[in-house]
């Protein structure tokens, strides 16, 4: 017969353990959050020192799930790219194995420490609050540990428990009781823990512990699947990065599973030490490997997820540092950013007018991260810029400052005409209209009519090889065909042919302030390249 009161101390220890796990988290998060994600996305460019990241953020949150899912987020928006995210995700498995690490080491006694301690500590001021709250939620983890532990020691010998854990000698049974516990808990380091704690009491063997930790590692990839469904491809590359390094490292171990129980046991110490050991030995062995064939990965995860969008990261191109010494350099600089500048207008026209003639497929999070990057590129360029005019300038250096900083300002003005070209869309989408096919032939005329111009502008700054004459009289027509354009539309209003005519209003009006602006960018770029030509 089952003794409820161990029952109810065995449940009461895990929703202790499972709260005190997602807490723990969530107040490091809270604390450090913004900290984390800047490291993150420093600290990417590299991908050993990614997957170092990626290990000590996981370490200190004691939640792989919530640092992949922090990872996705960042690729979804630009922050930092997929082939970047790849190193984080691994070294995030590595971190994970040090709550077993800990649990193994009996970290359990000193759990009413870290309870005390924290309780305490919170009682004082804000920022001492947050950390009083973490160190209270550490130590409740380990306090749930505890009292699981001392609710299976009678158990471990009950028929019950016997032959519930009988079933587990079948390894299949076991990495799918580790999958499916780690899906539904959201977490590896609560079943992981568990594991620990099972191996310590006598109830599971290395053999049966194993193939559950397994599972964990493949359980644990689908809260970031199930996230990065609504992100975009290059969010949902990732998650799927990750699940091919989780499924494929445990697809290499299953067939040598007794040749790696045989090793562990031959580094010794308590059973609990040797879950915790495999654990982390497996861990590190598939992140090493896969930090050397990250080349391969990323090519098979963009077969798998194909599609021709570019990725587009919010960072700087050129002015990632201080200025040189020599202002040469530093206007060359400078003069790359805005070019850059210039080619994301023209990508964010192409890609508003994209949406216009298929309003179903407008990607809203897509027009507002090429605003995000407009602004952040004009923001910095002002920054360079003011640098250099605290400097001494000769005459001819003081007026490309300036020619510039106006320059930047109408790309960042022109950029935001893009915006509101590409959130018109928005409104037919929620009145379920769109615009008539006359409508839109003759909104593809007038940006016919700036194509050009834009595609020369940026490719032609700061230097201008070309005479802009030609393309100066496309963009002057585009006022006569907004005209006409208006007119056409009076007459569709009358018959009730007009399907989005606000939409369609709206968008000339924004394309002929575009065009103003164009004409504008464009003669400045020319008295620049004149002024460089001196």
């Amino acid at each position: 017969m089952i003794d409820w009161k161990i029952v109810m101390a065995f449940l009461v220890g895990l929703i202790l353990f499972i709260h005190g796990i997602e807490n723990f988290s969530h107040e490091v998060l809270h604390f450090a959050g913004e900290r984390f994600r800047k490291l993150i996305s420093r600290a990417t460019r590299n991908r050993f020192a990614g997957g170092v990241v990626g290990m000590i953020v996981t370490a200190v949150i004691q939640s792989s799930t919530a640092t992949t899912v922090i990872t996705i987020s960042l690729v979804s928006a630009g922050v930092i790219s997929f082939a970047q995210s790849l190193g984080v995700i691994m070294g995030a498995n590595v971190g994970t194995t040090i709550t077993a690490q800990l649990v193994a080491f009996e970290l359990t006694a000193y759990a009413p420490i870290f309870i005390i301690a924290g309780f305490l500590l919170g009682l004082f001021g804000k920022s001492y609050r947050y950390i009083g709250r973490g160190i209270f939620y550490f130590g409740l983890v380990f306090f749930g540990l505890n009292l699981i532990s001392e609710a299976i020691e009678p158990l471990k010998n009950h028929p019950f428990v016997i032959s519930l854990f009988a079933n587990l000698t079948n390894p299949y049974v076991a990495l799918l009781a580790g999958l499916v516990f780690t899906a539904l808990m959201h977490s590896s380091s609560v079943a992981t823990g568990l594991v620990v704690v099972f191996a310590a009491s006598g109830v599971l063997s290395l053999e049966q512990g194993i193939p559950i930790l397994l599972g964990t590692n493949i359980g644990a990839t689908m809260t970031a699947l199930y996230t990065s469904v609504r992100l975009n491809v290059f969010a949902r590359r990732a998650a799927l990065a990750h699940t091919i390094f989780n499924v494929v490292g445990v697809l290499l171990i299953w067939p040598l599973i007794g040749l790696f129980s045989r090793f562990i046991m031959s580094l010794g110490g308590s059973p609990a030490q040797q879950i915790a050991n495999a654990h982390t030995v497996f861990n590190v062995g598939a992140a090493v490997l896969f930090l050397f064939l990250l080349t391969p990965l990323k090519k098979l995860v963009e077969k798998a997820i194909k599609s021709d969008e570019e990725e587009l990261l919010i960072a700087t191109k050129y002015l990632n540092a201080a200025l040189p010494k020599s202002n040469s350099r530093s206007f060359g600089l400078i003069e790359k950013e805005a070019s850059y500048s210039l080619s994301i207008a023209y990508k964010f026209y192409n890609k508003s007018v994209e949406f216009i003639r298929d309003p179903k497929k407008a990607d809203f999070n897509v027009v507002e991260k090429f605003e995000v990057l407009a602004d952040l590129l004009d923001e910095k360029i002002e920054k360079a810029l003011l640098e250099l005019s605290r400097r001494p300038l000769t005459e001819m250096e003081a007026k490309k400052v300036v020619l510039l900083v106006r320059i930047s300002n109408l790309i960042e003005q022109l950029a935001d005409t893009a915006k509101n070209l590409g959130f018109q869309p928005r409104s037919m989408n929620r009145s379920s209209l769109s615009l008539s096919p006359e409508s839109l032939k003759s909104i593809e005329k007038i940006y016919s009519k700036m194509e050009p111009a834009l595609n020369a502008v940026q490719h032609e700054f700061p230097h201008q090889l070309i005479d802009y004459t030609s393309l100066f009289r496309q963009v002057d027509r585009v006022d006569p065909i907004i005209n006409r354009g208006y007119q056409e539309h009076i007459k569709r209003l009358k018959s009730d042919q007009a399907y989005a005519g606000s939409s369609f209003v709206g968008s000339c009006s924004i394309l002929e302030n575009g065009a103003d602006l164009l004409k504008e960018i464009m003669k400045l770029t020319q008295k620049y390249a004149r002024l460089k030509k001196r």
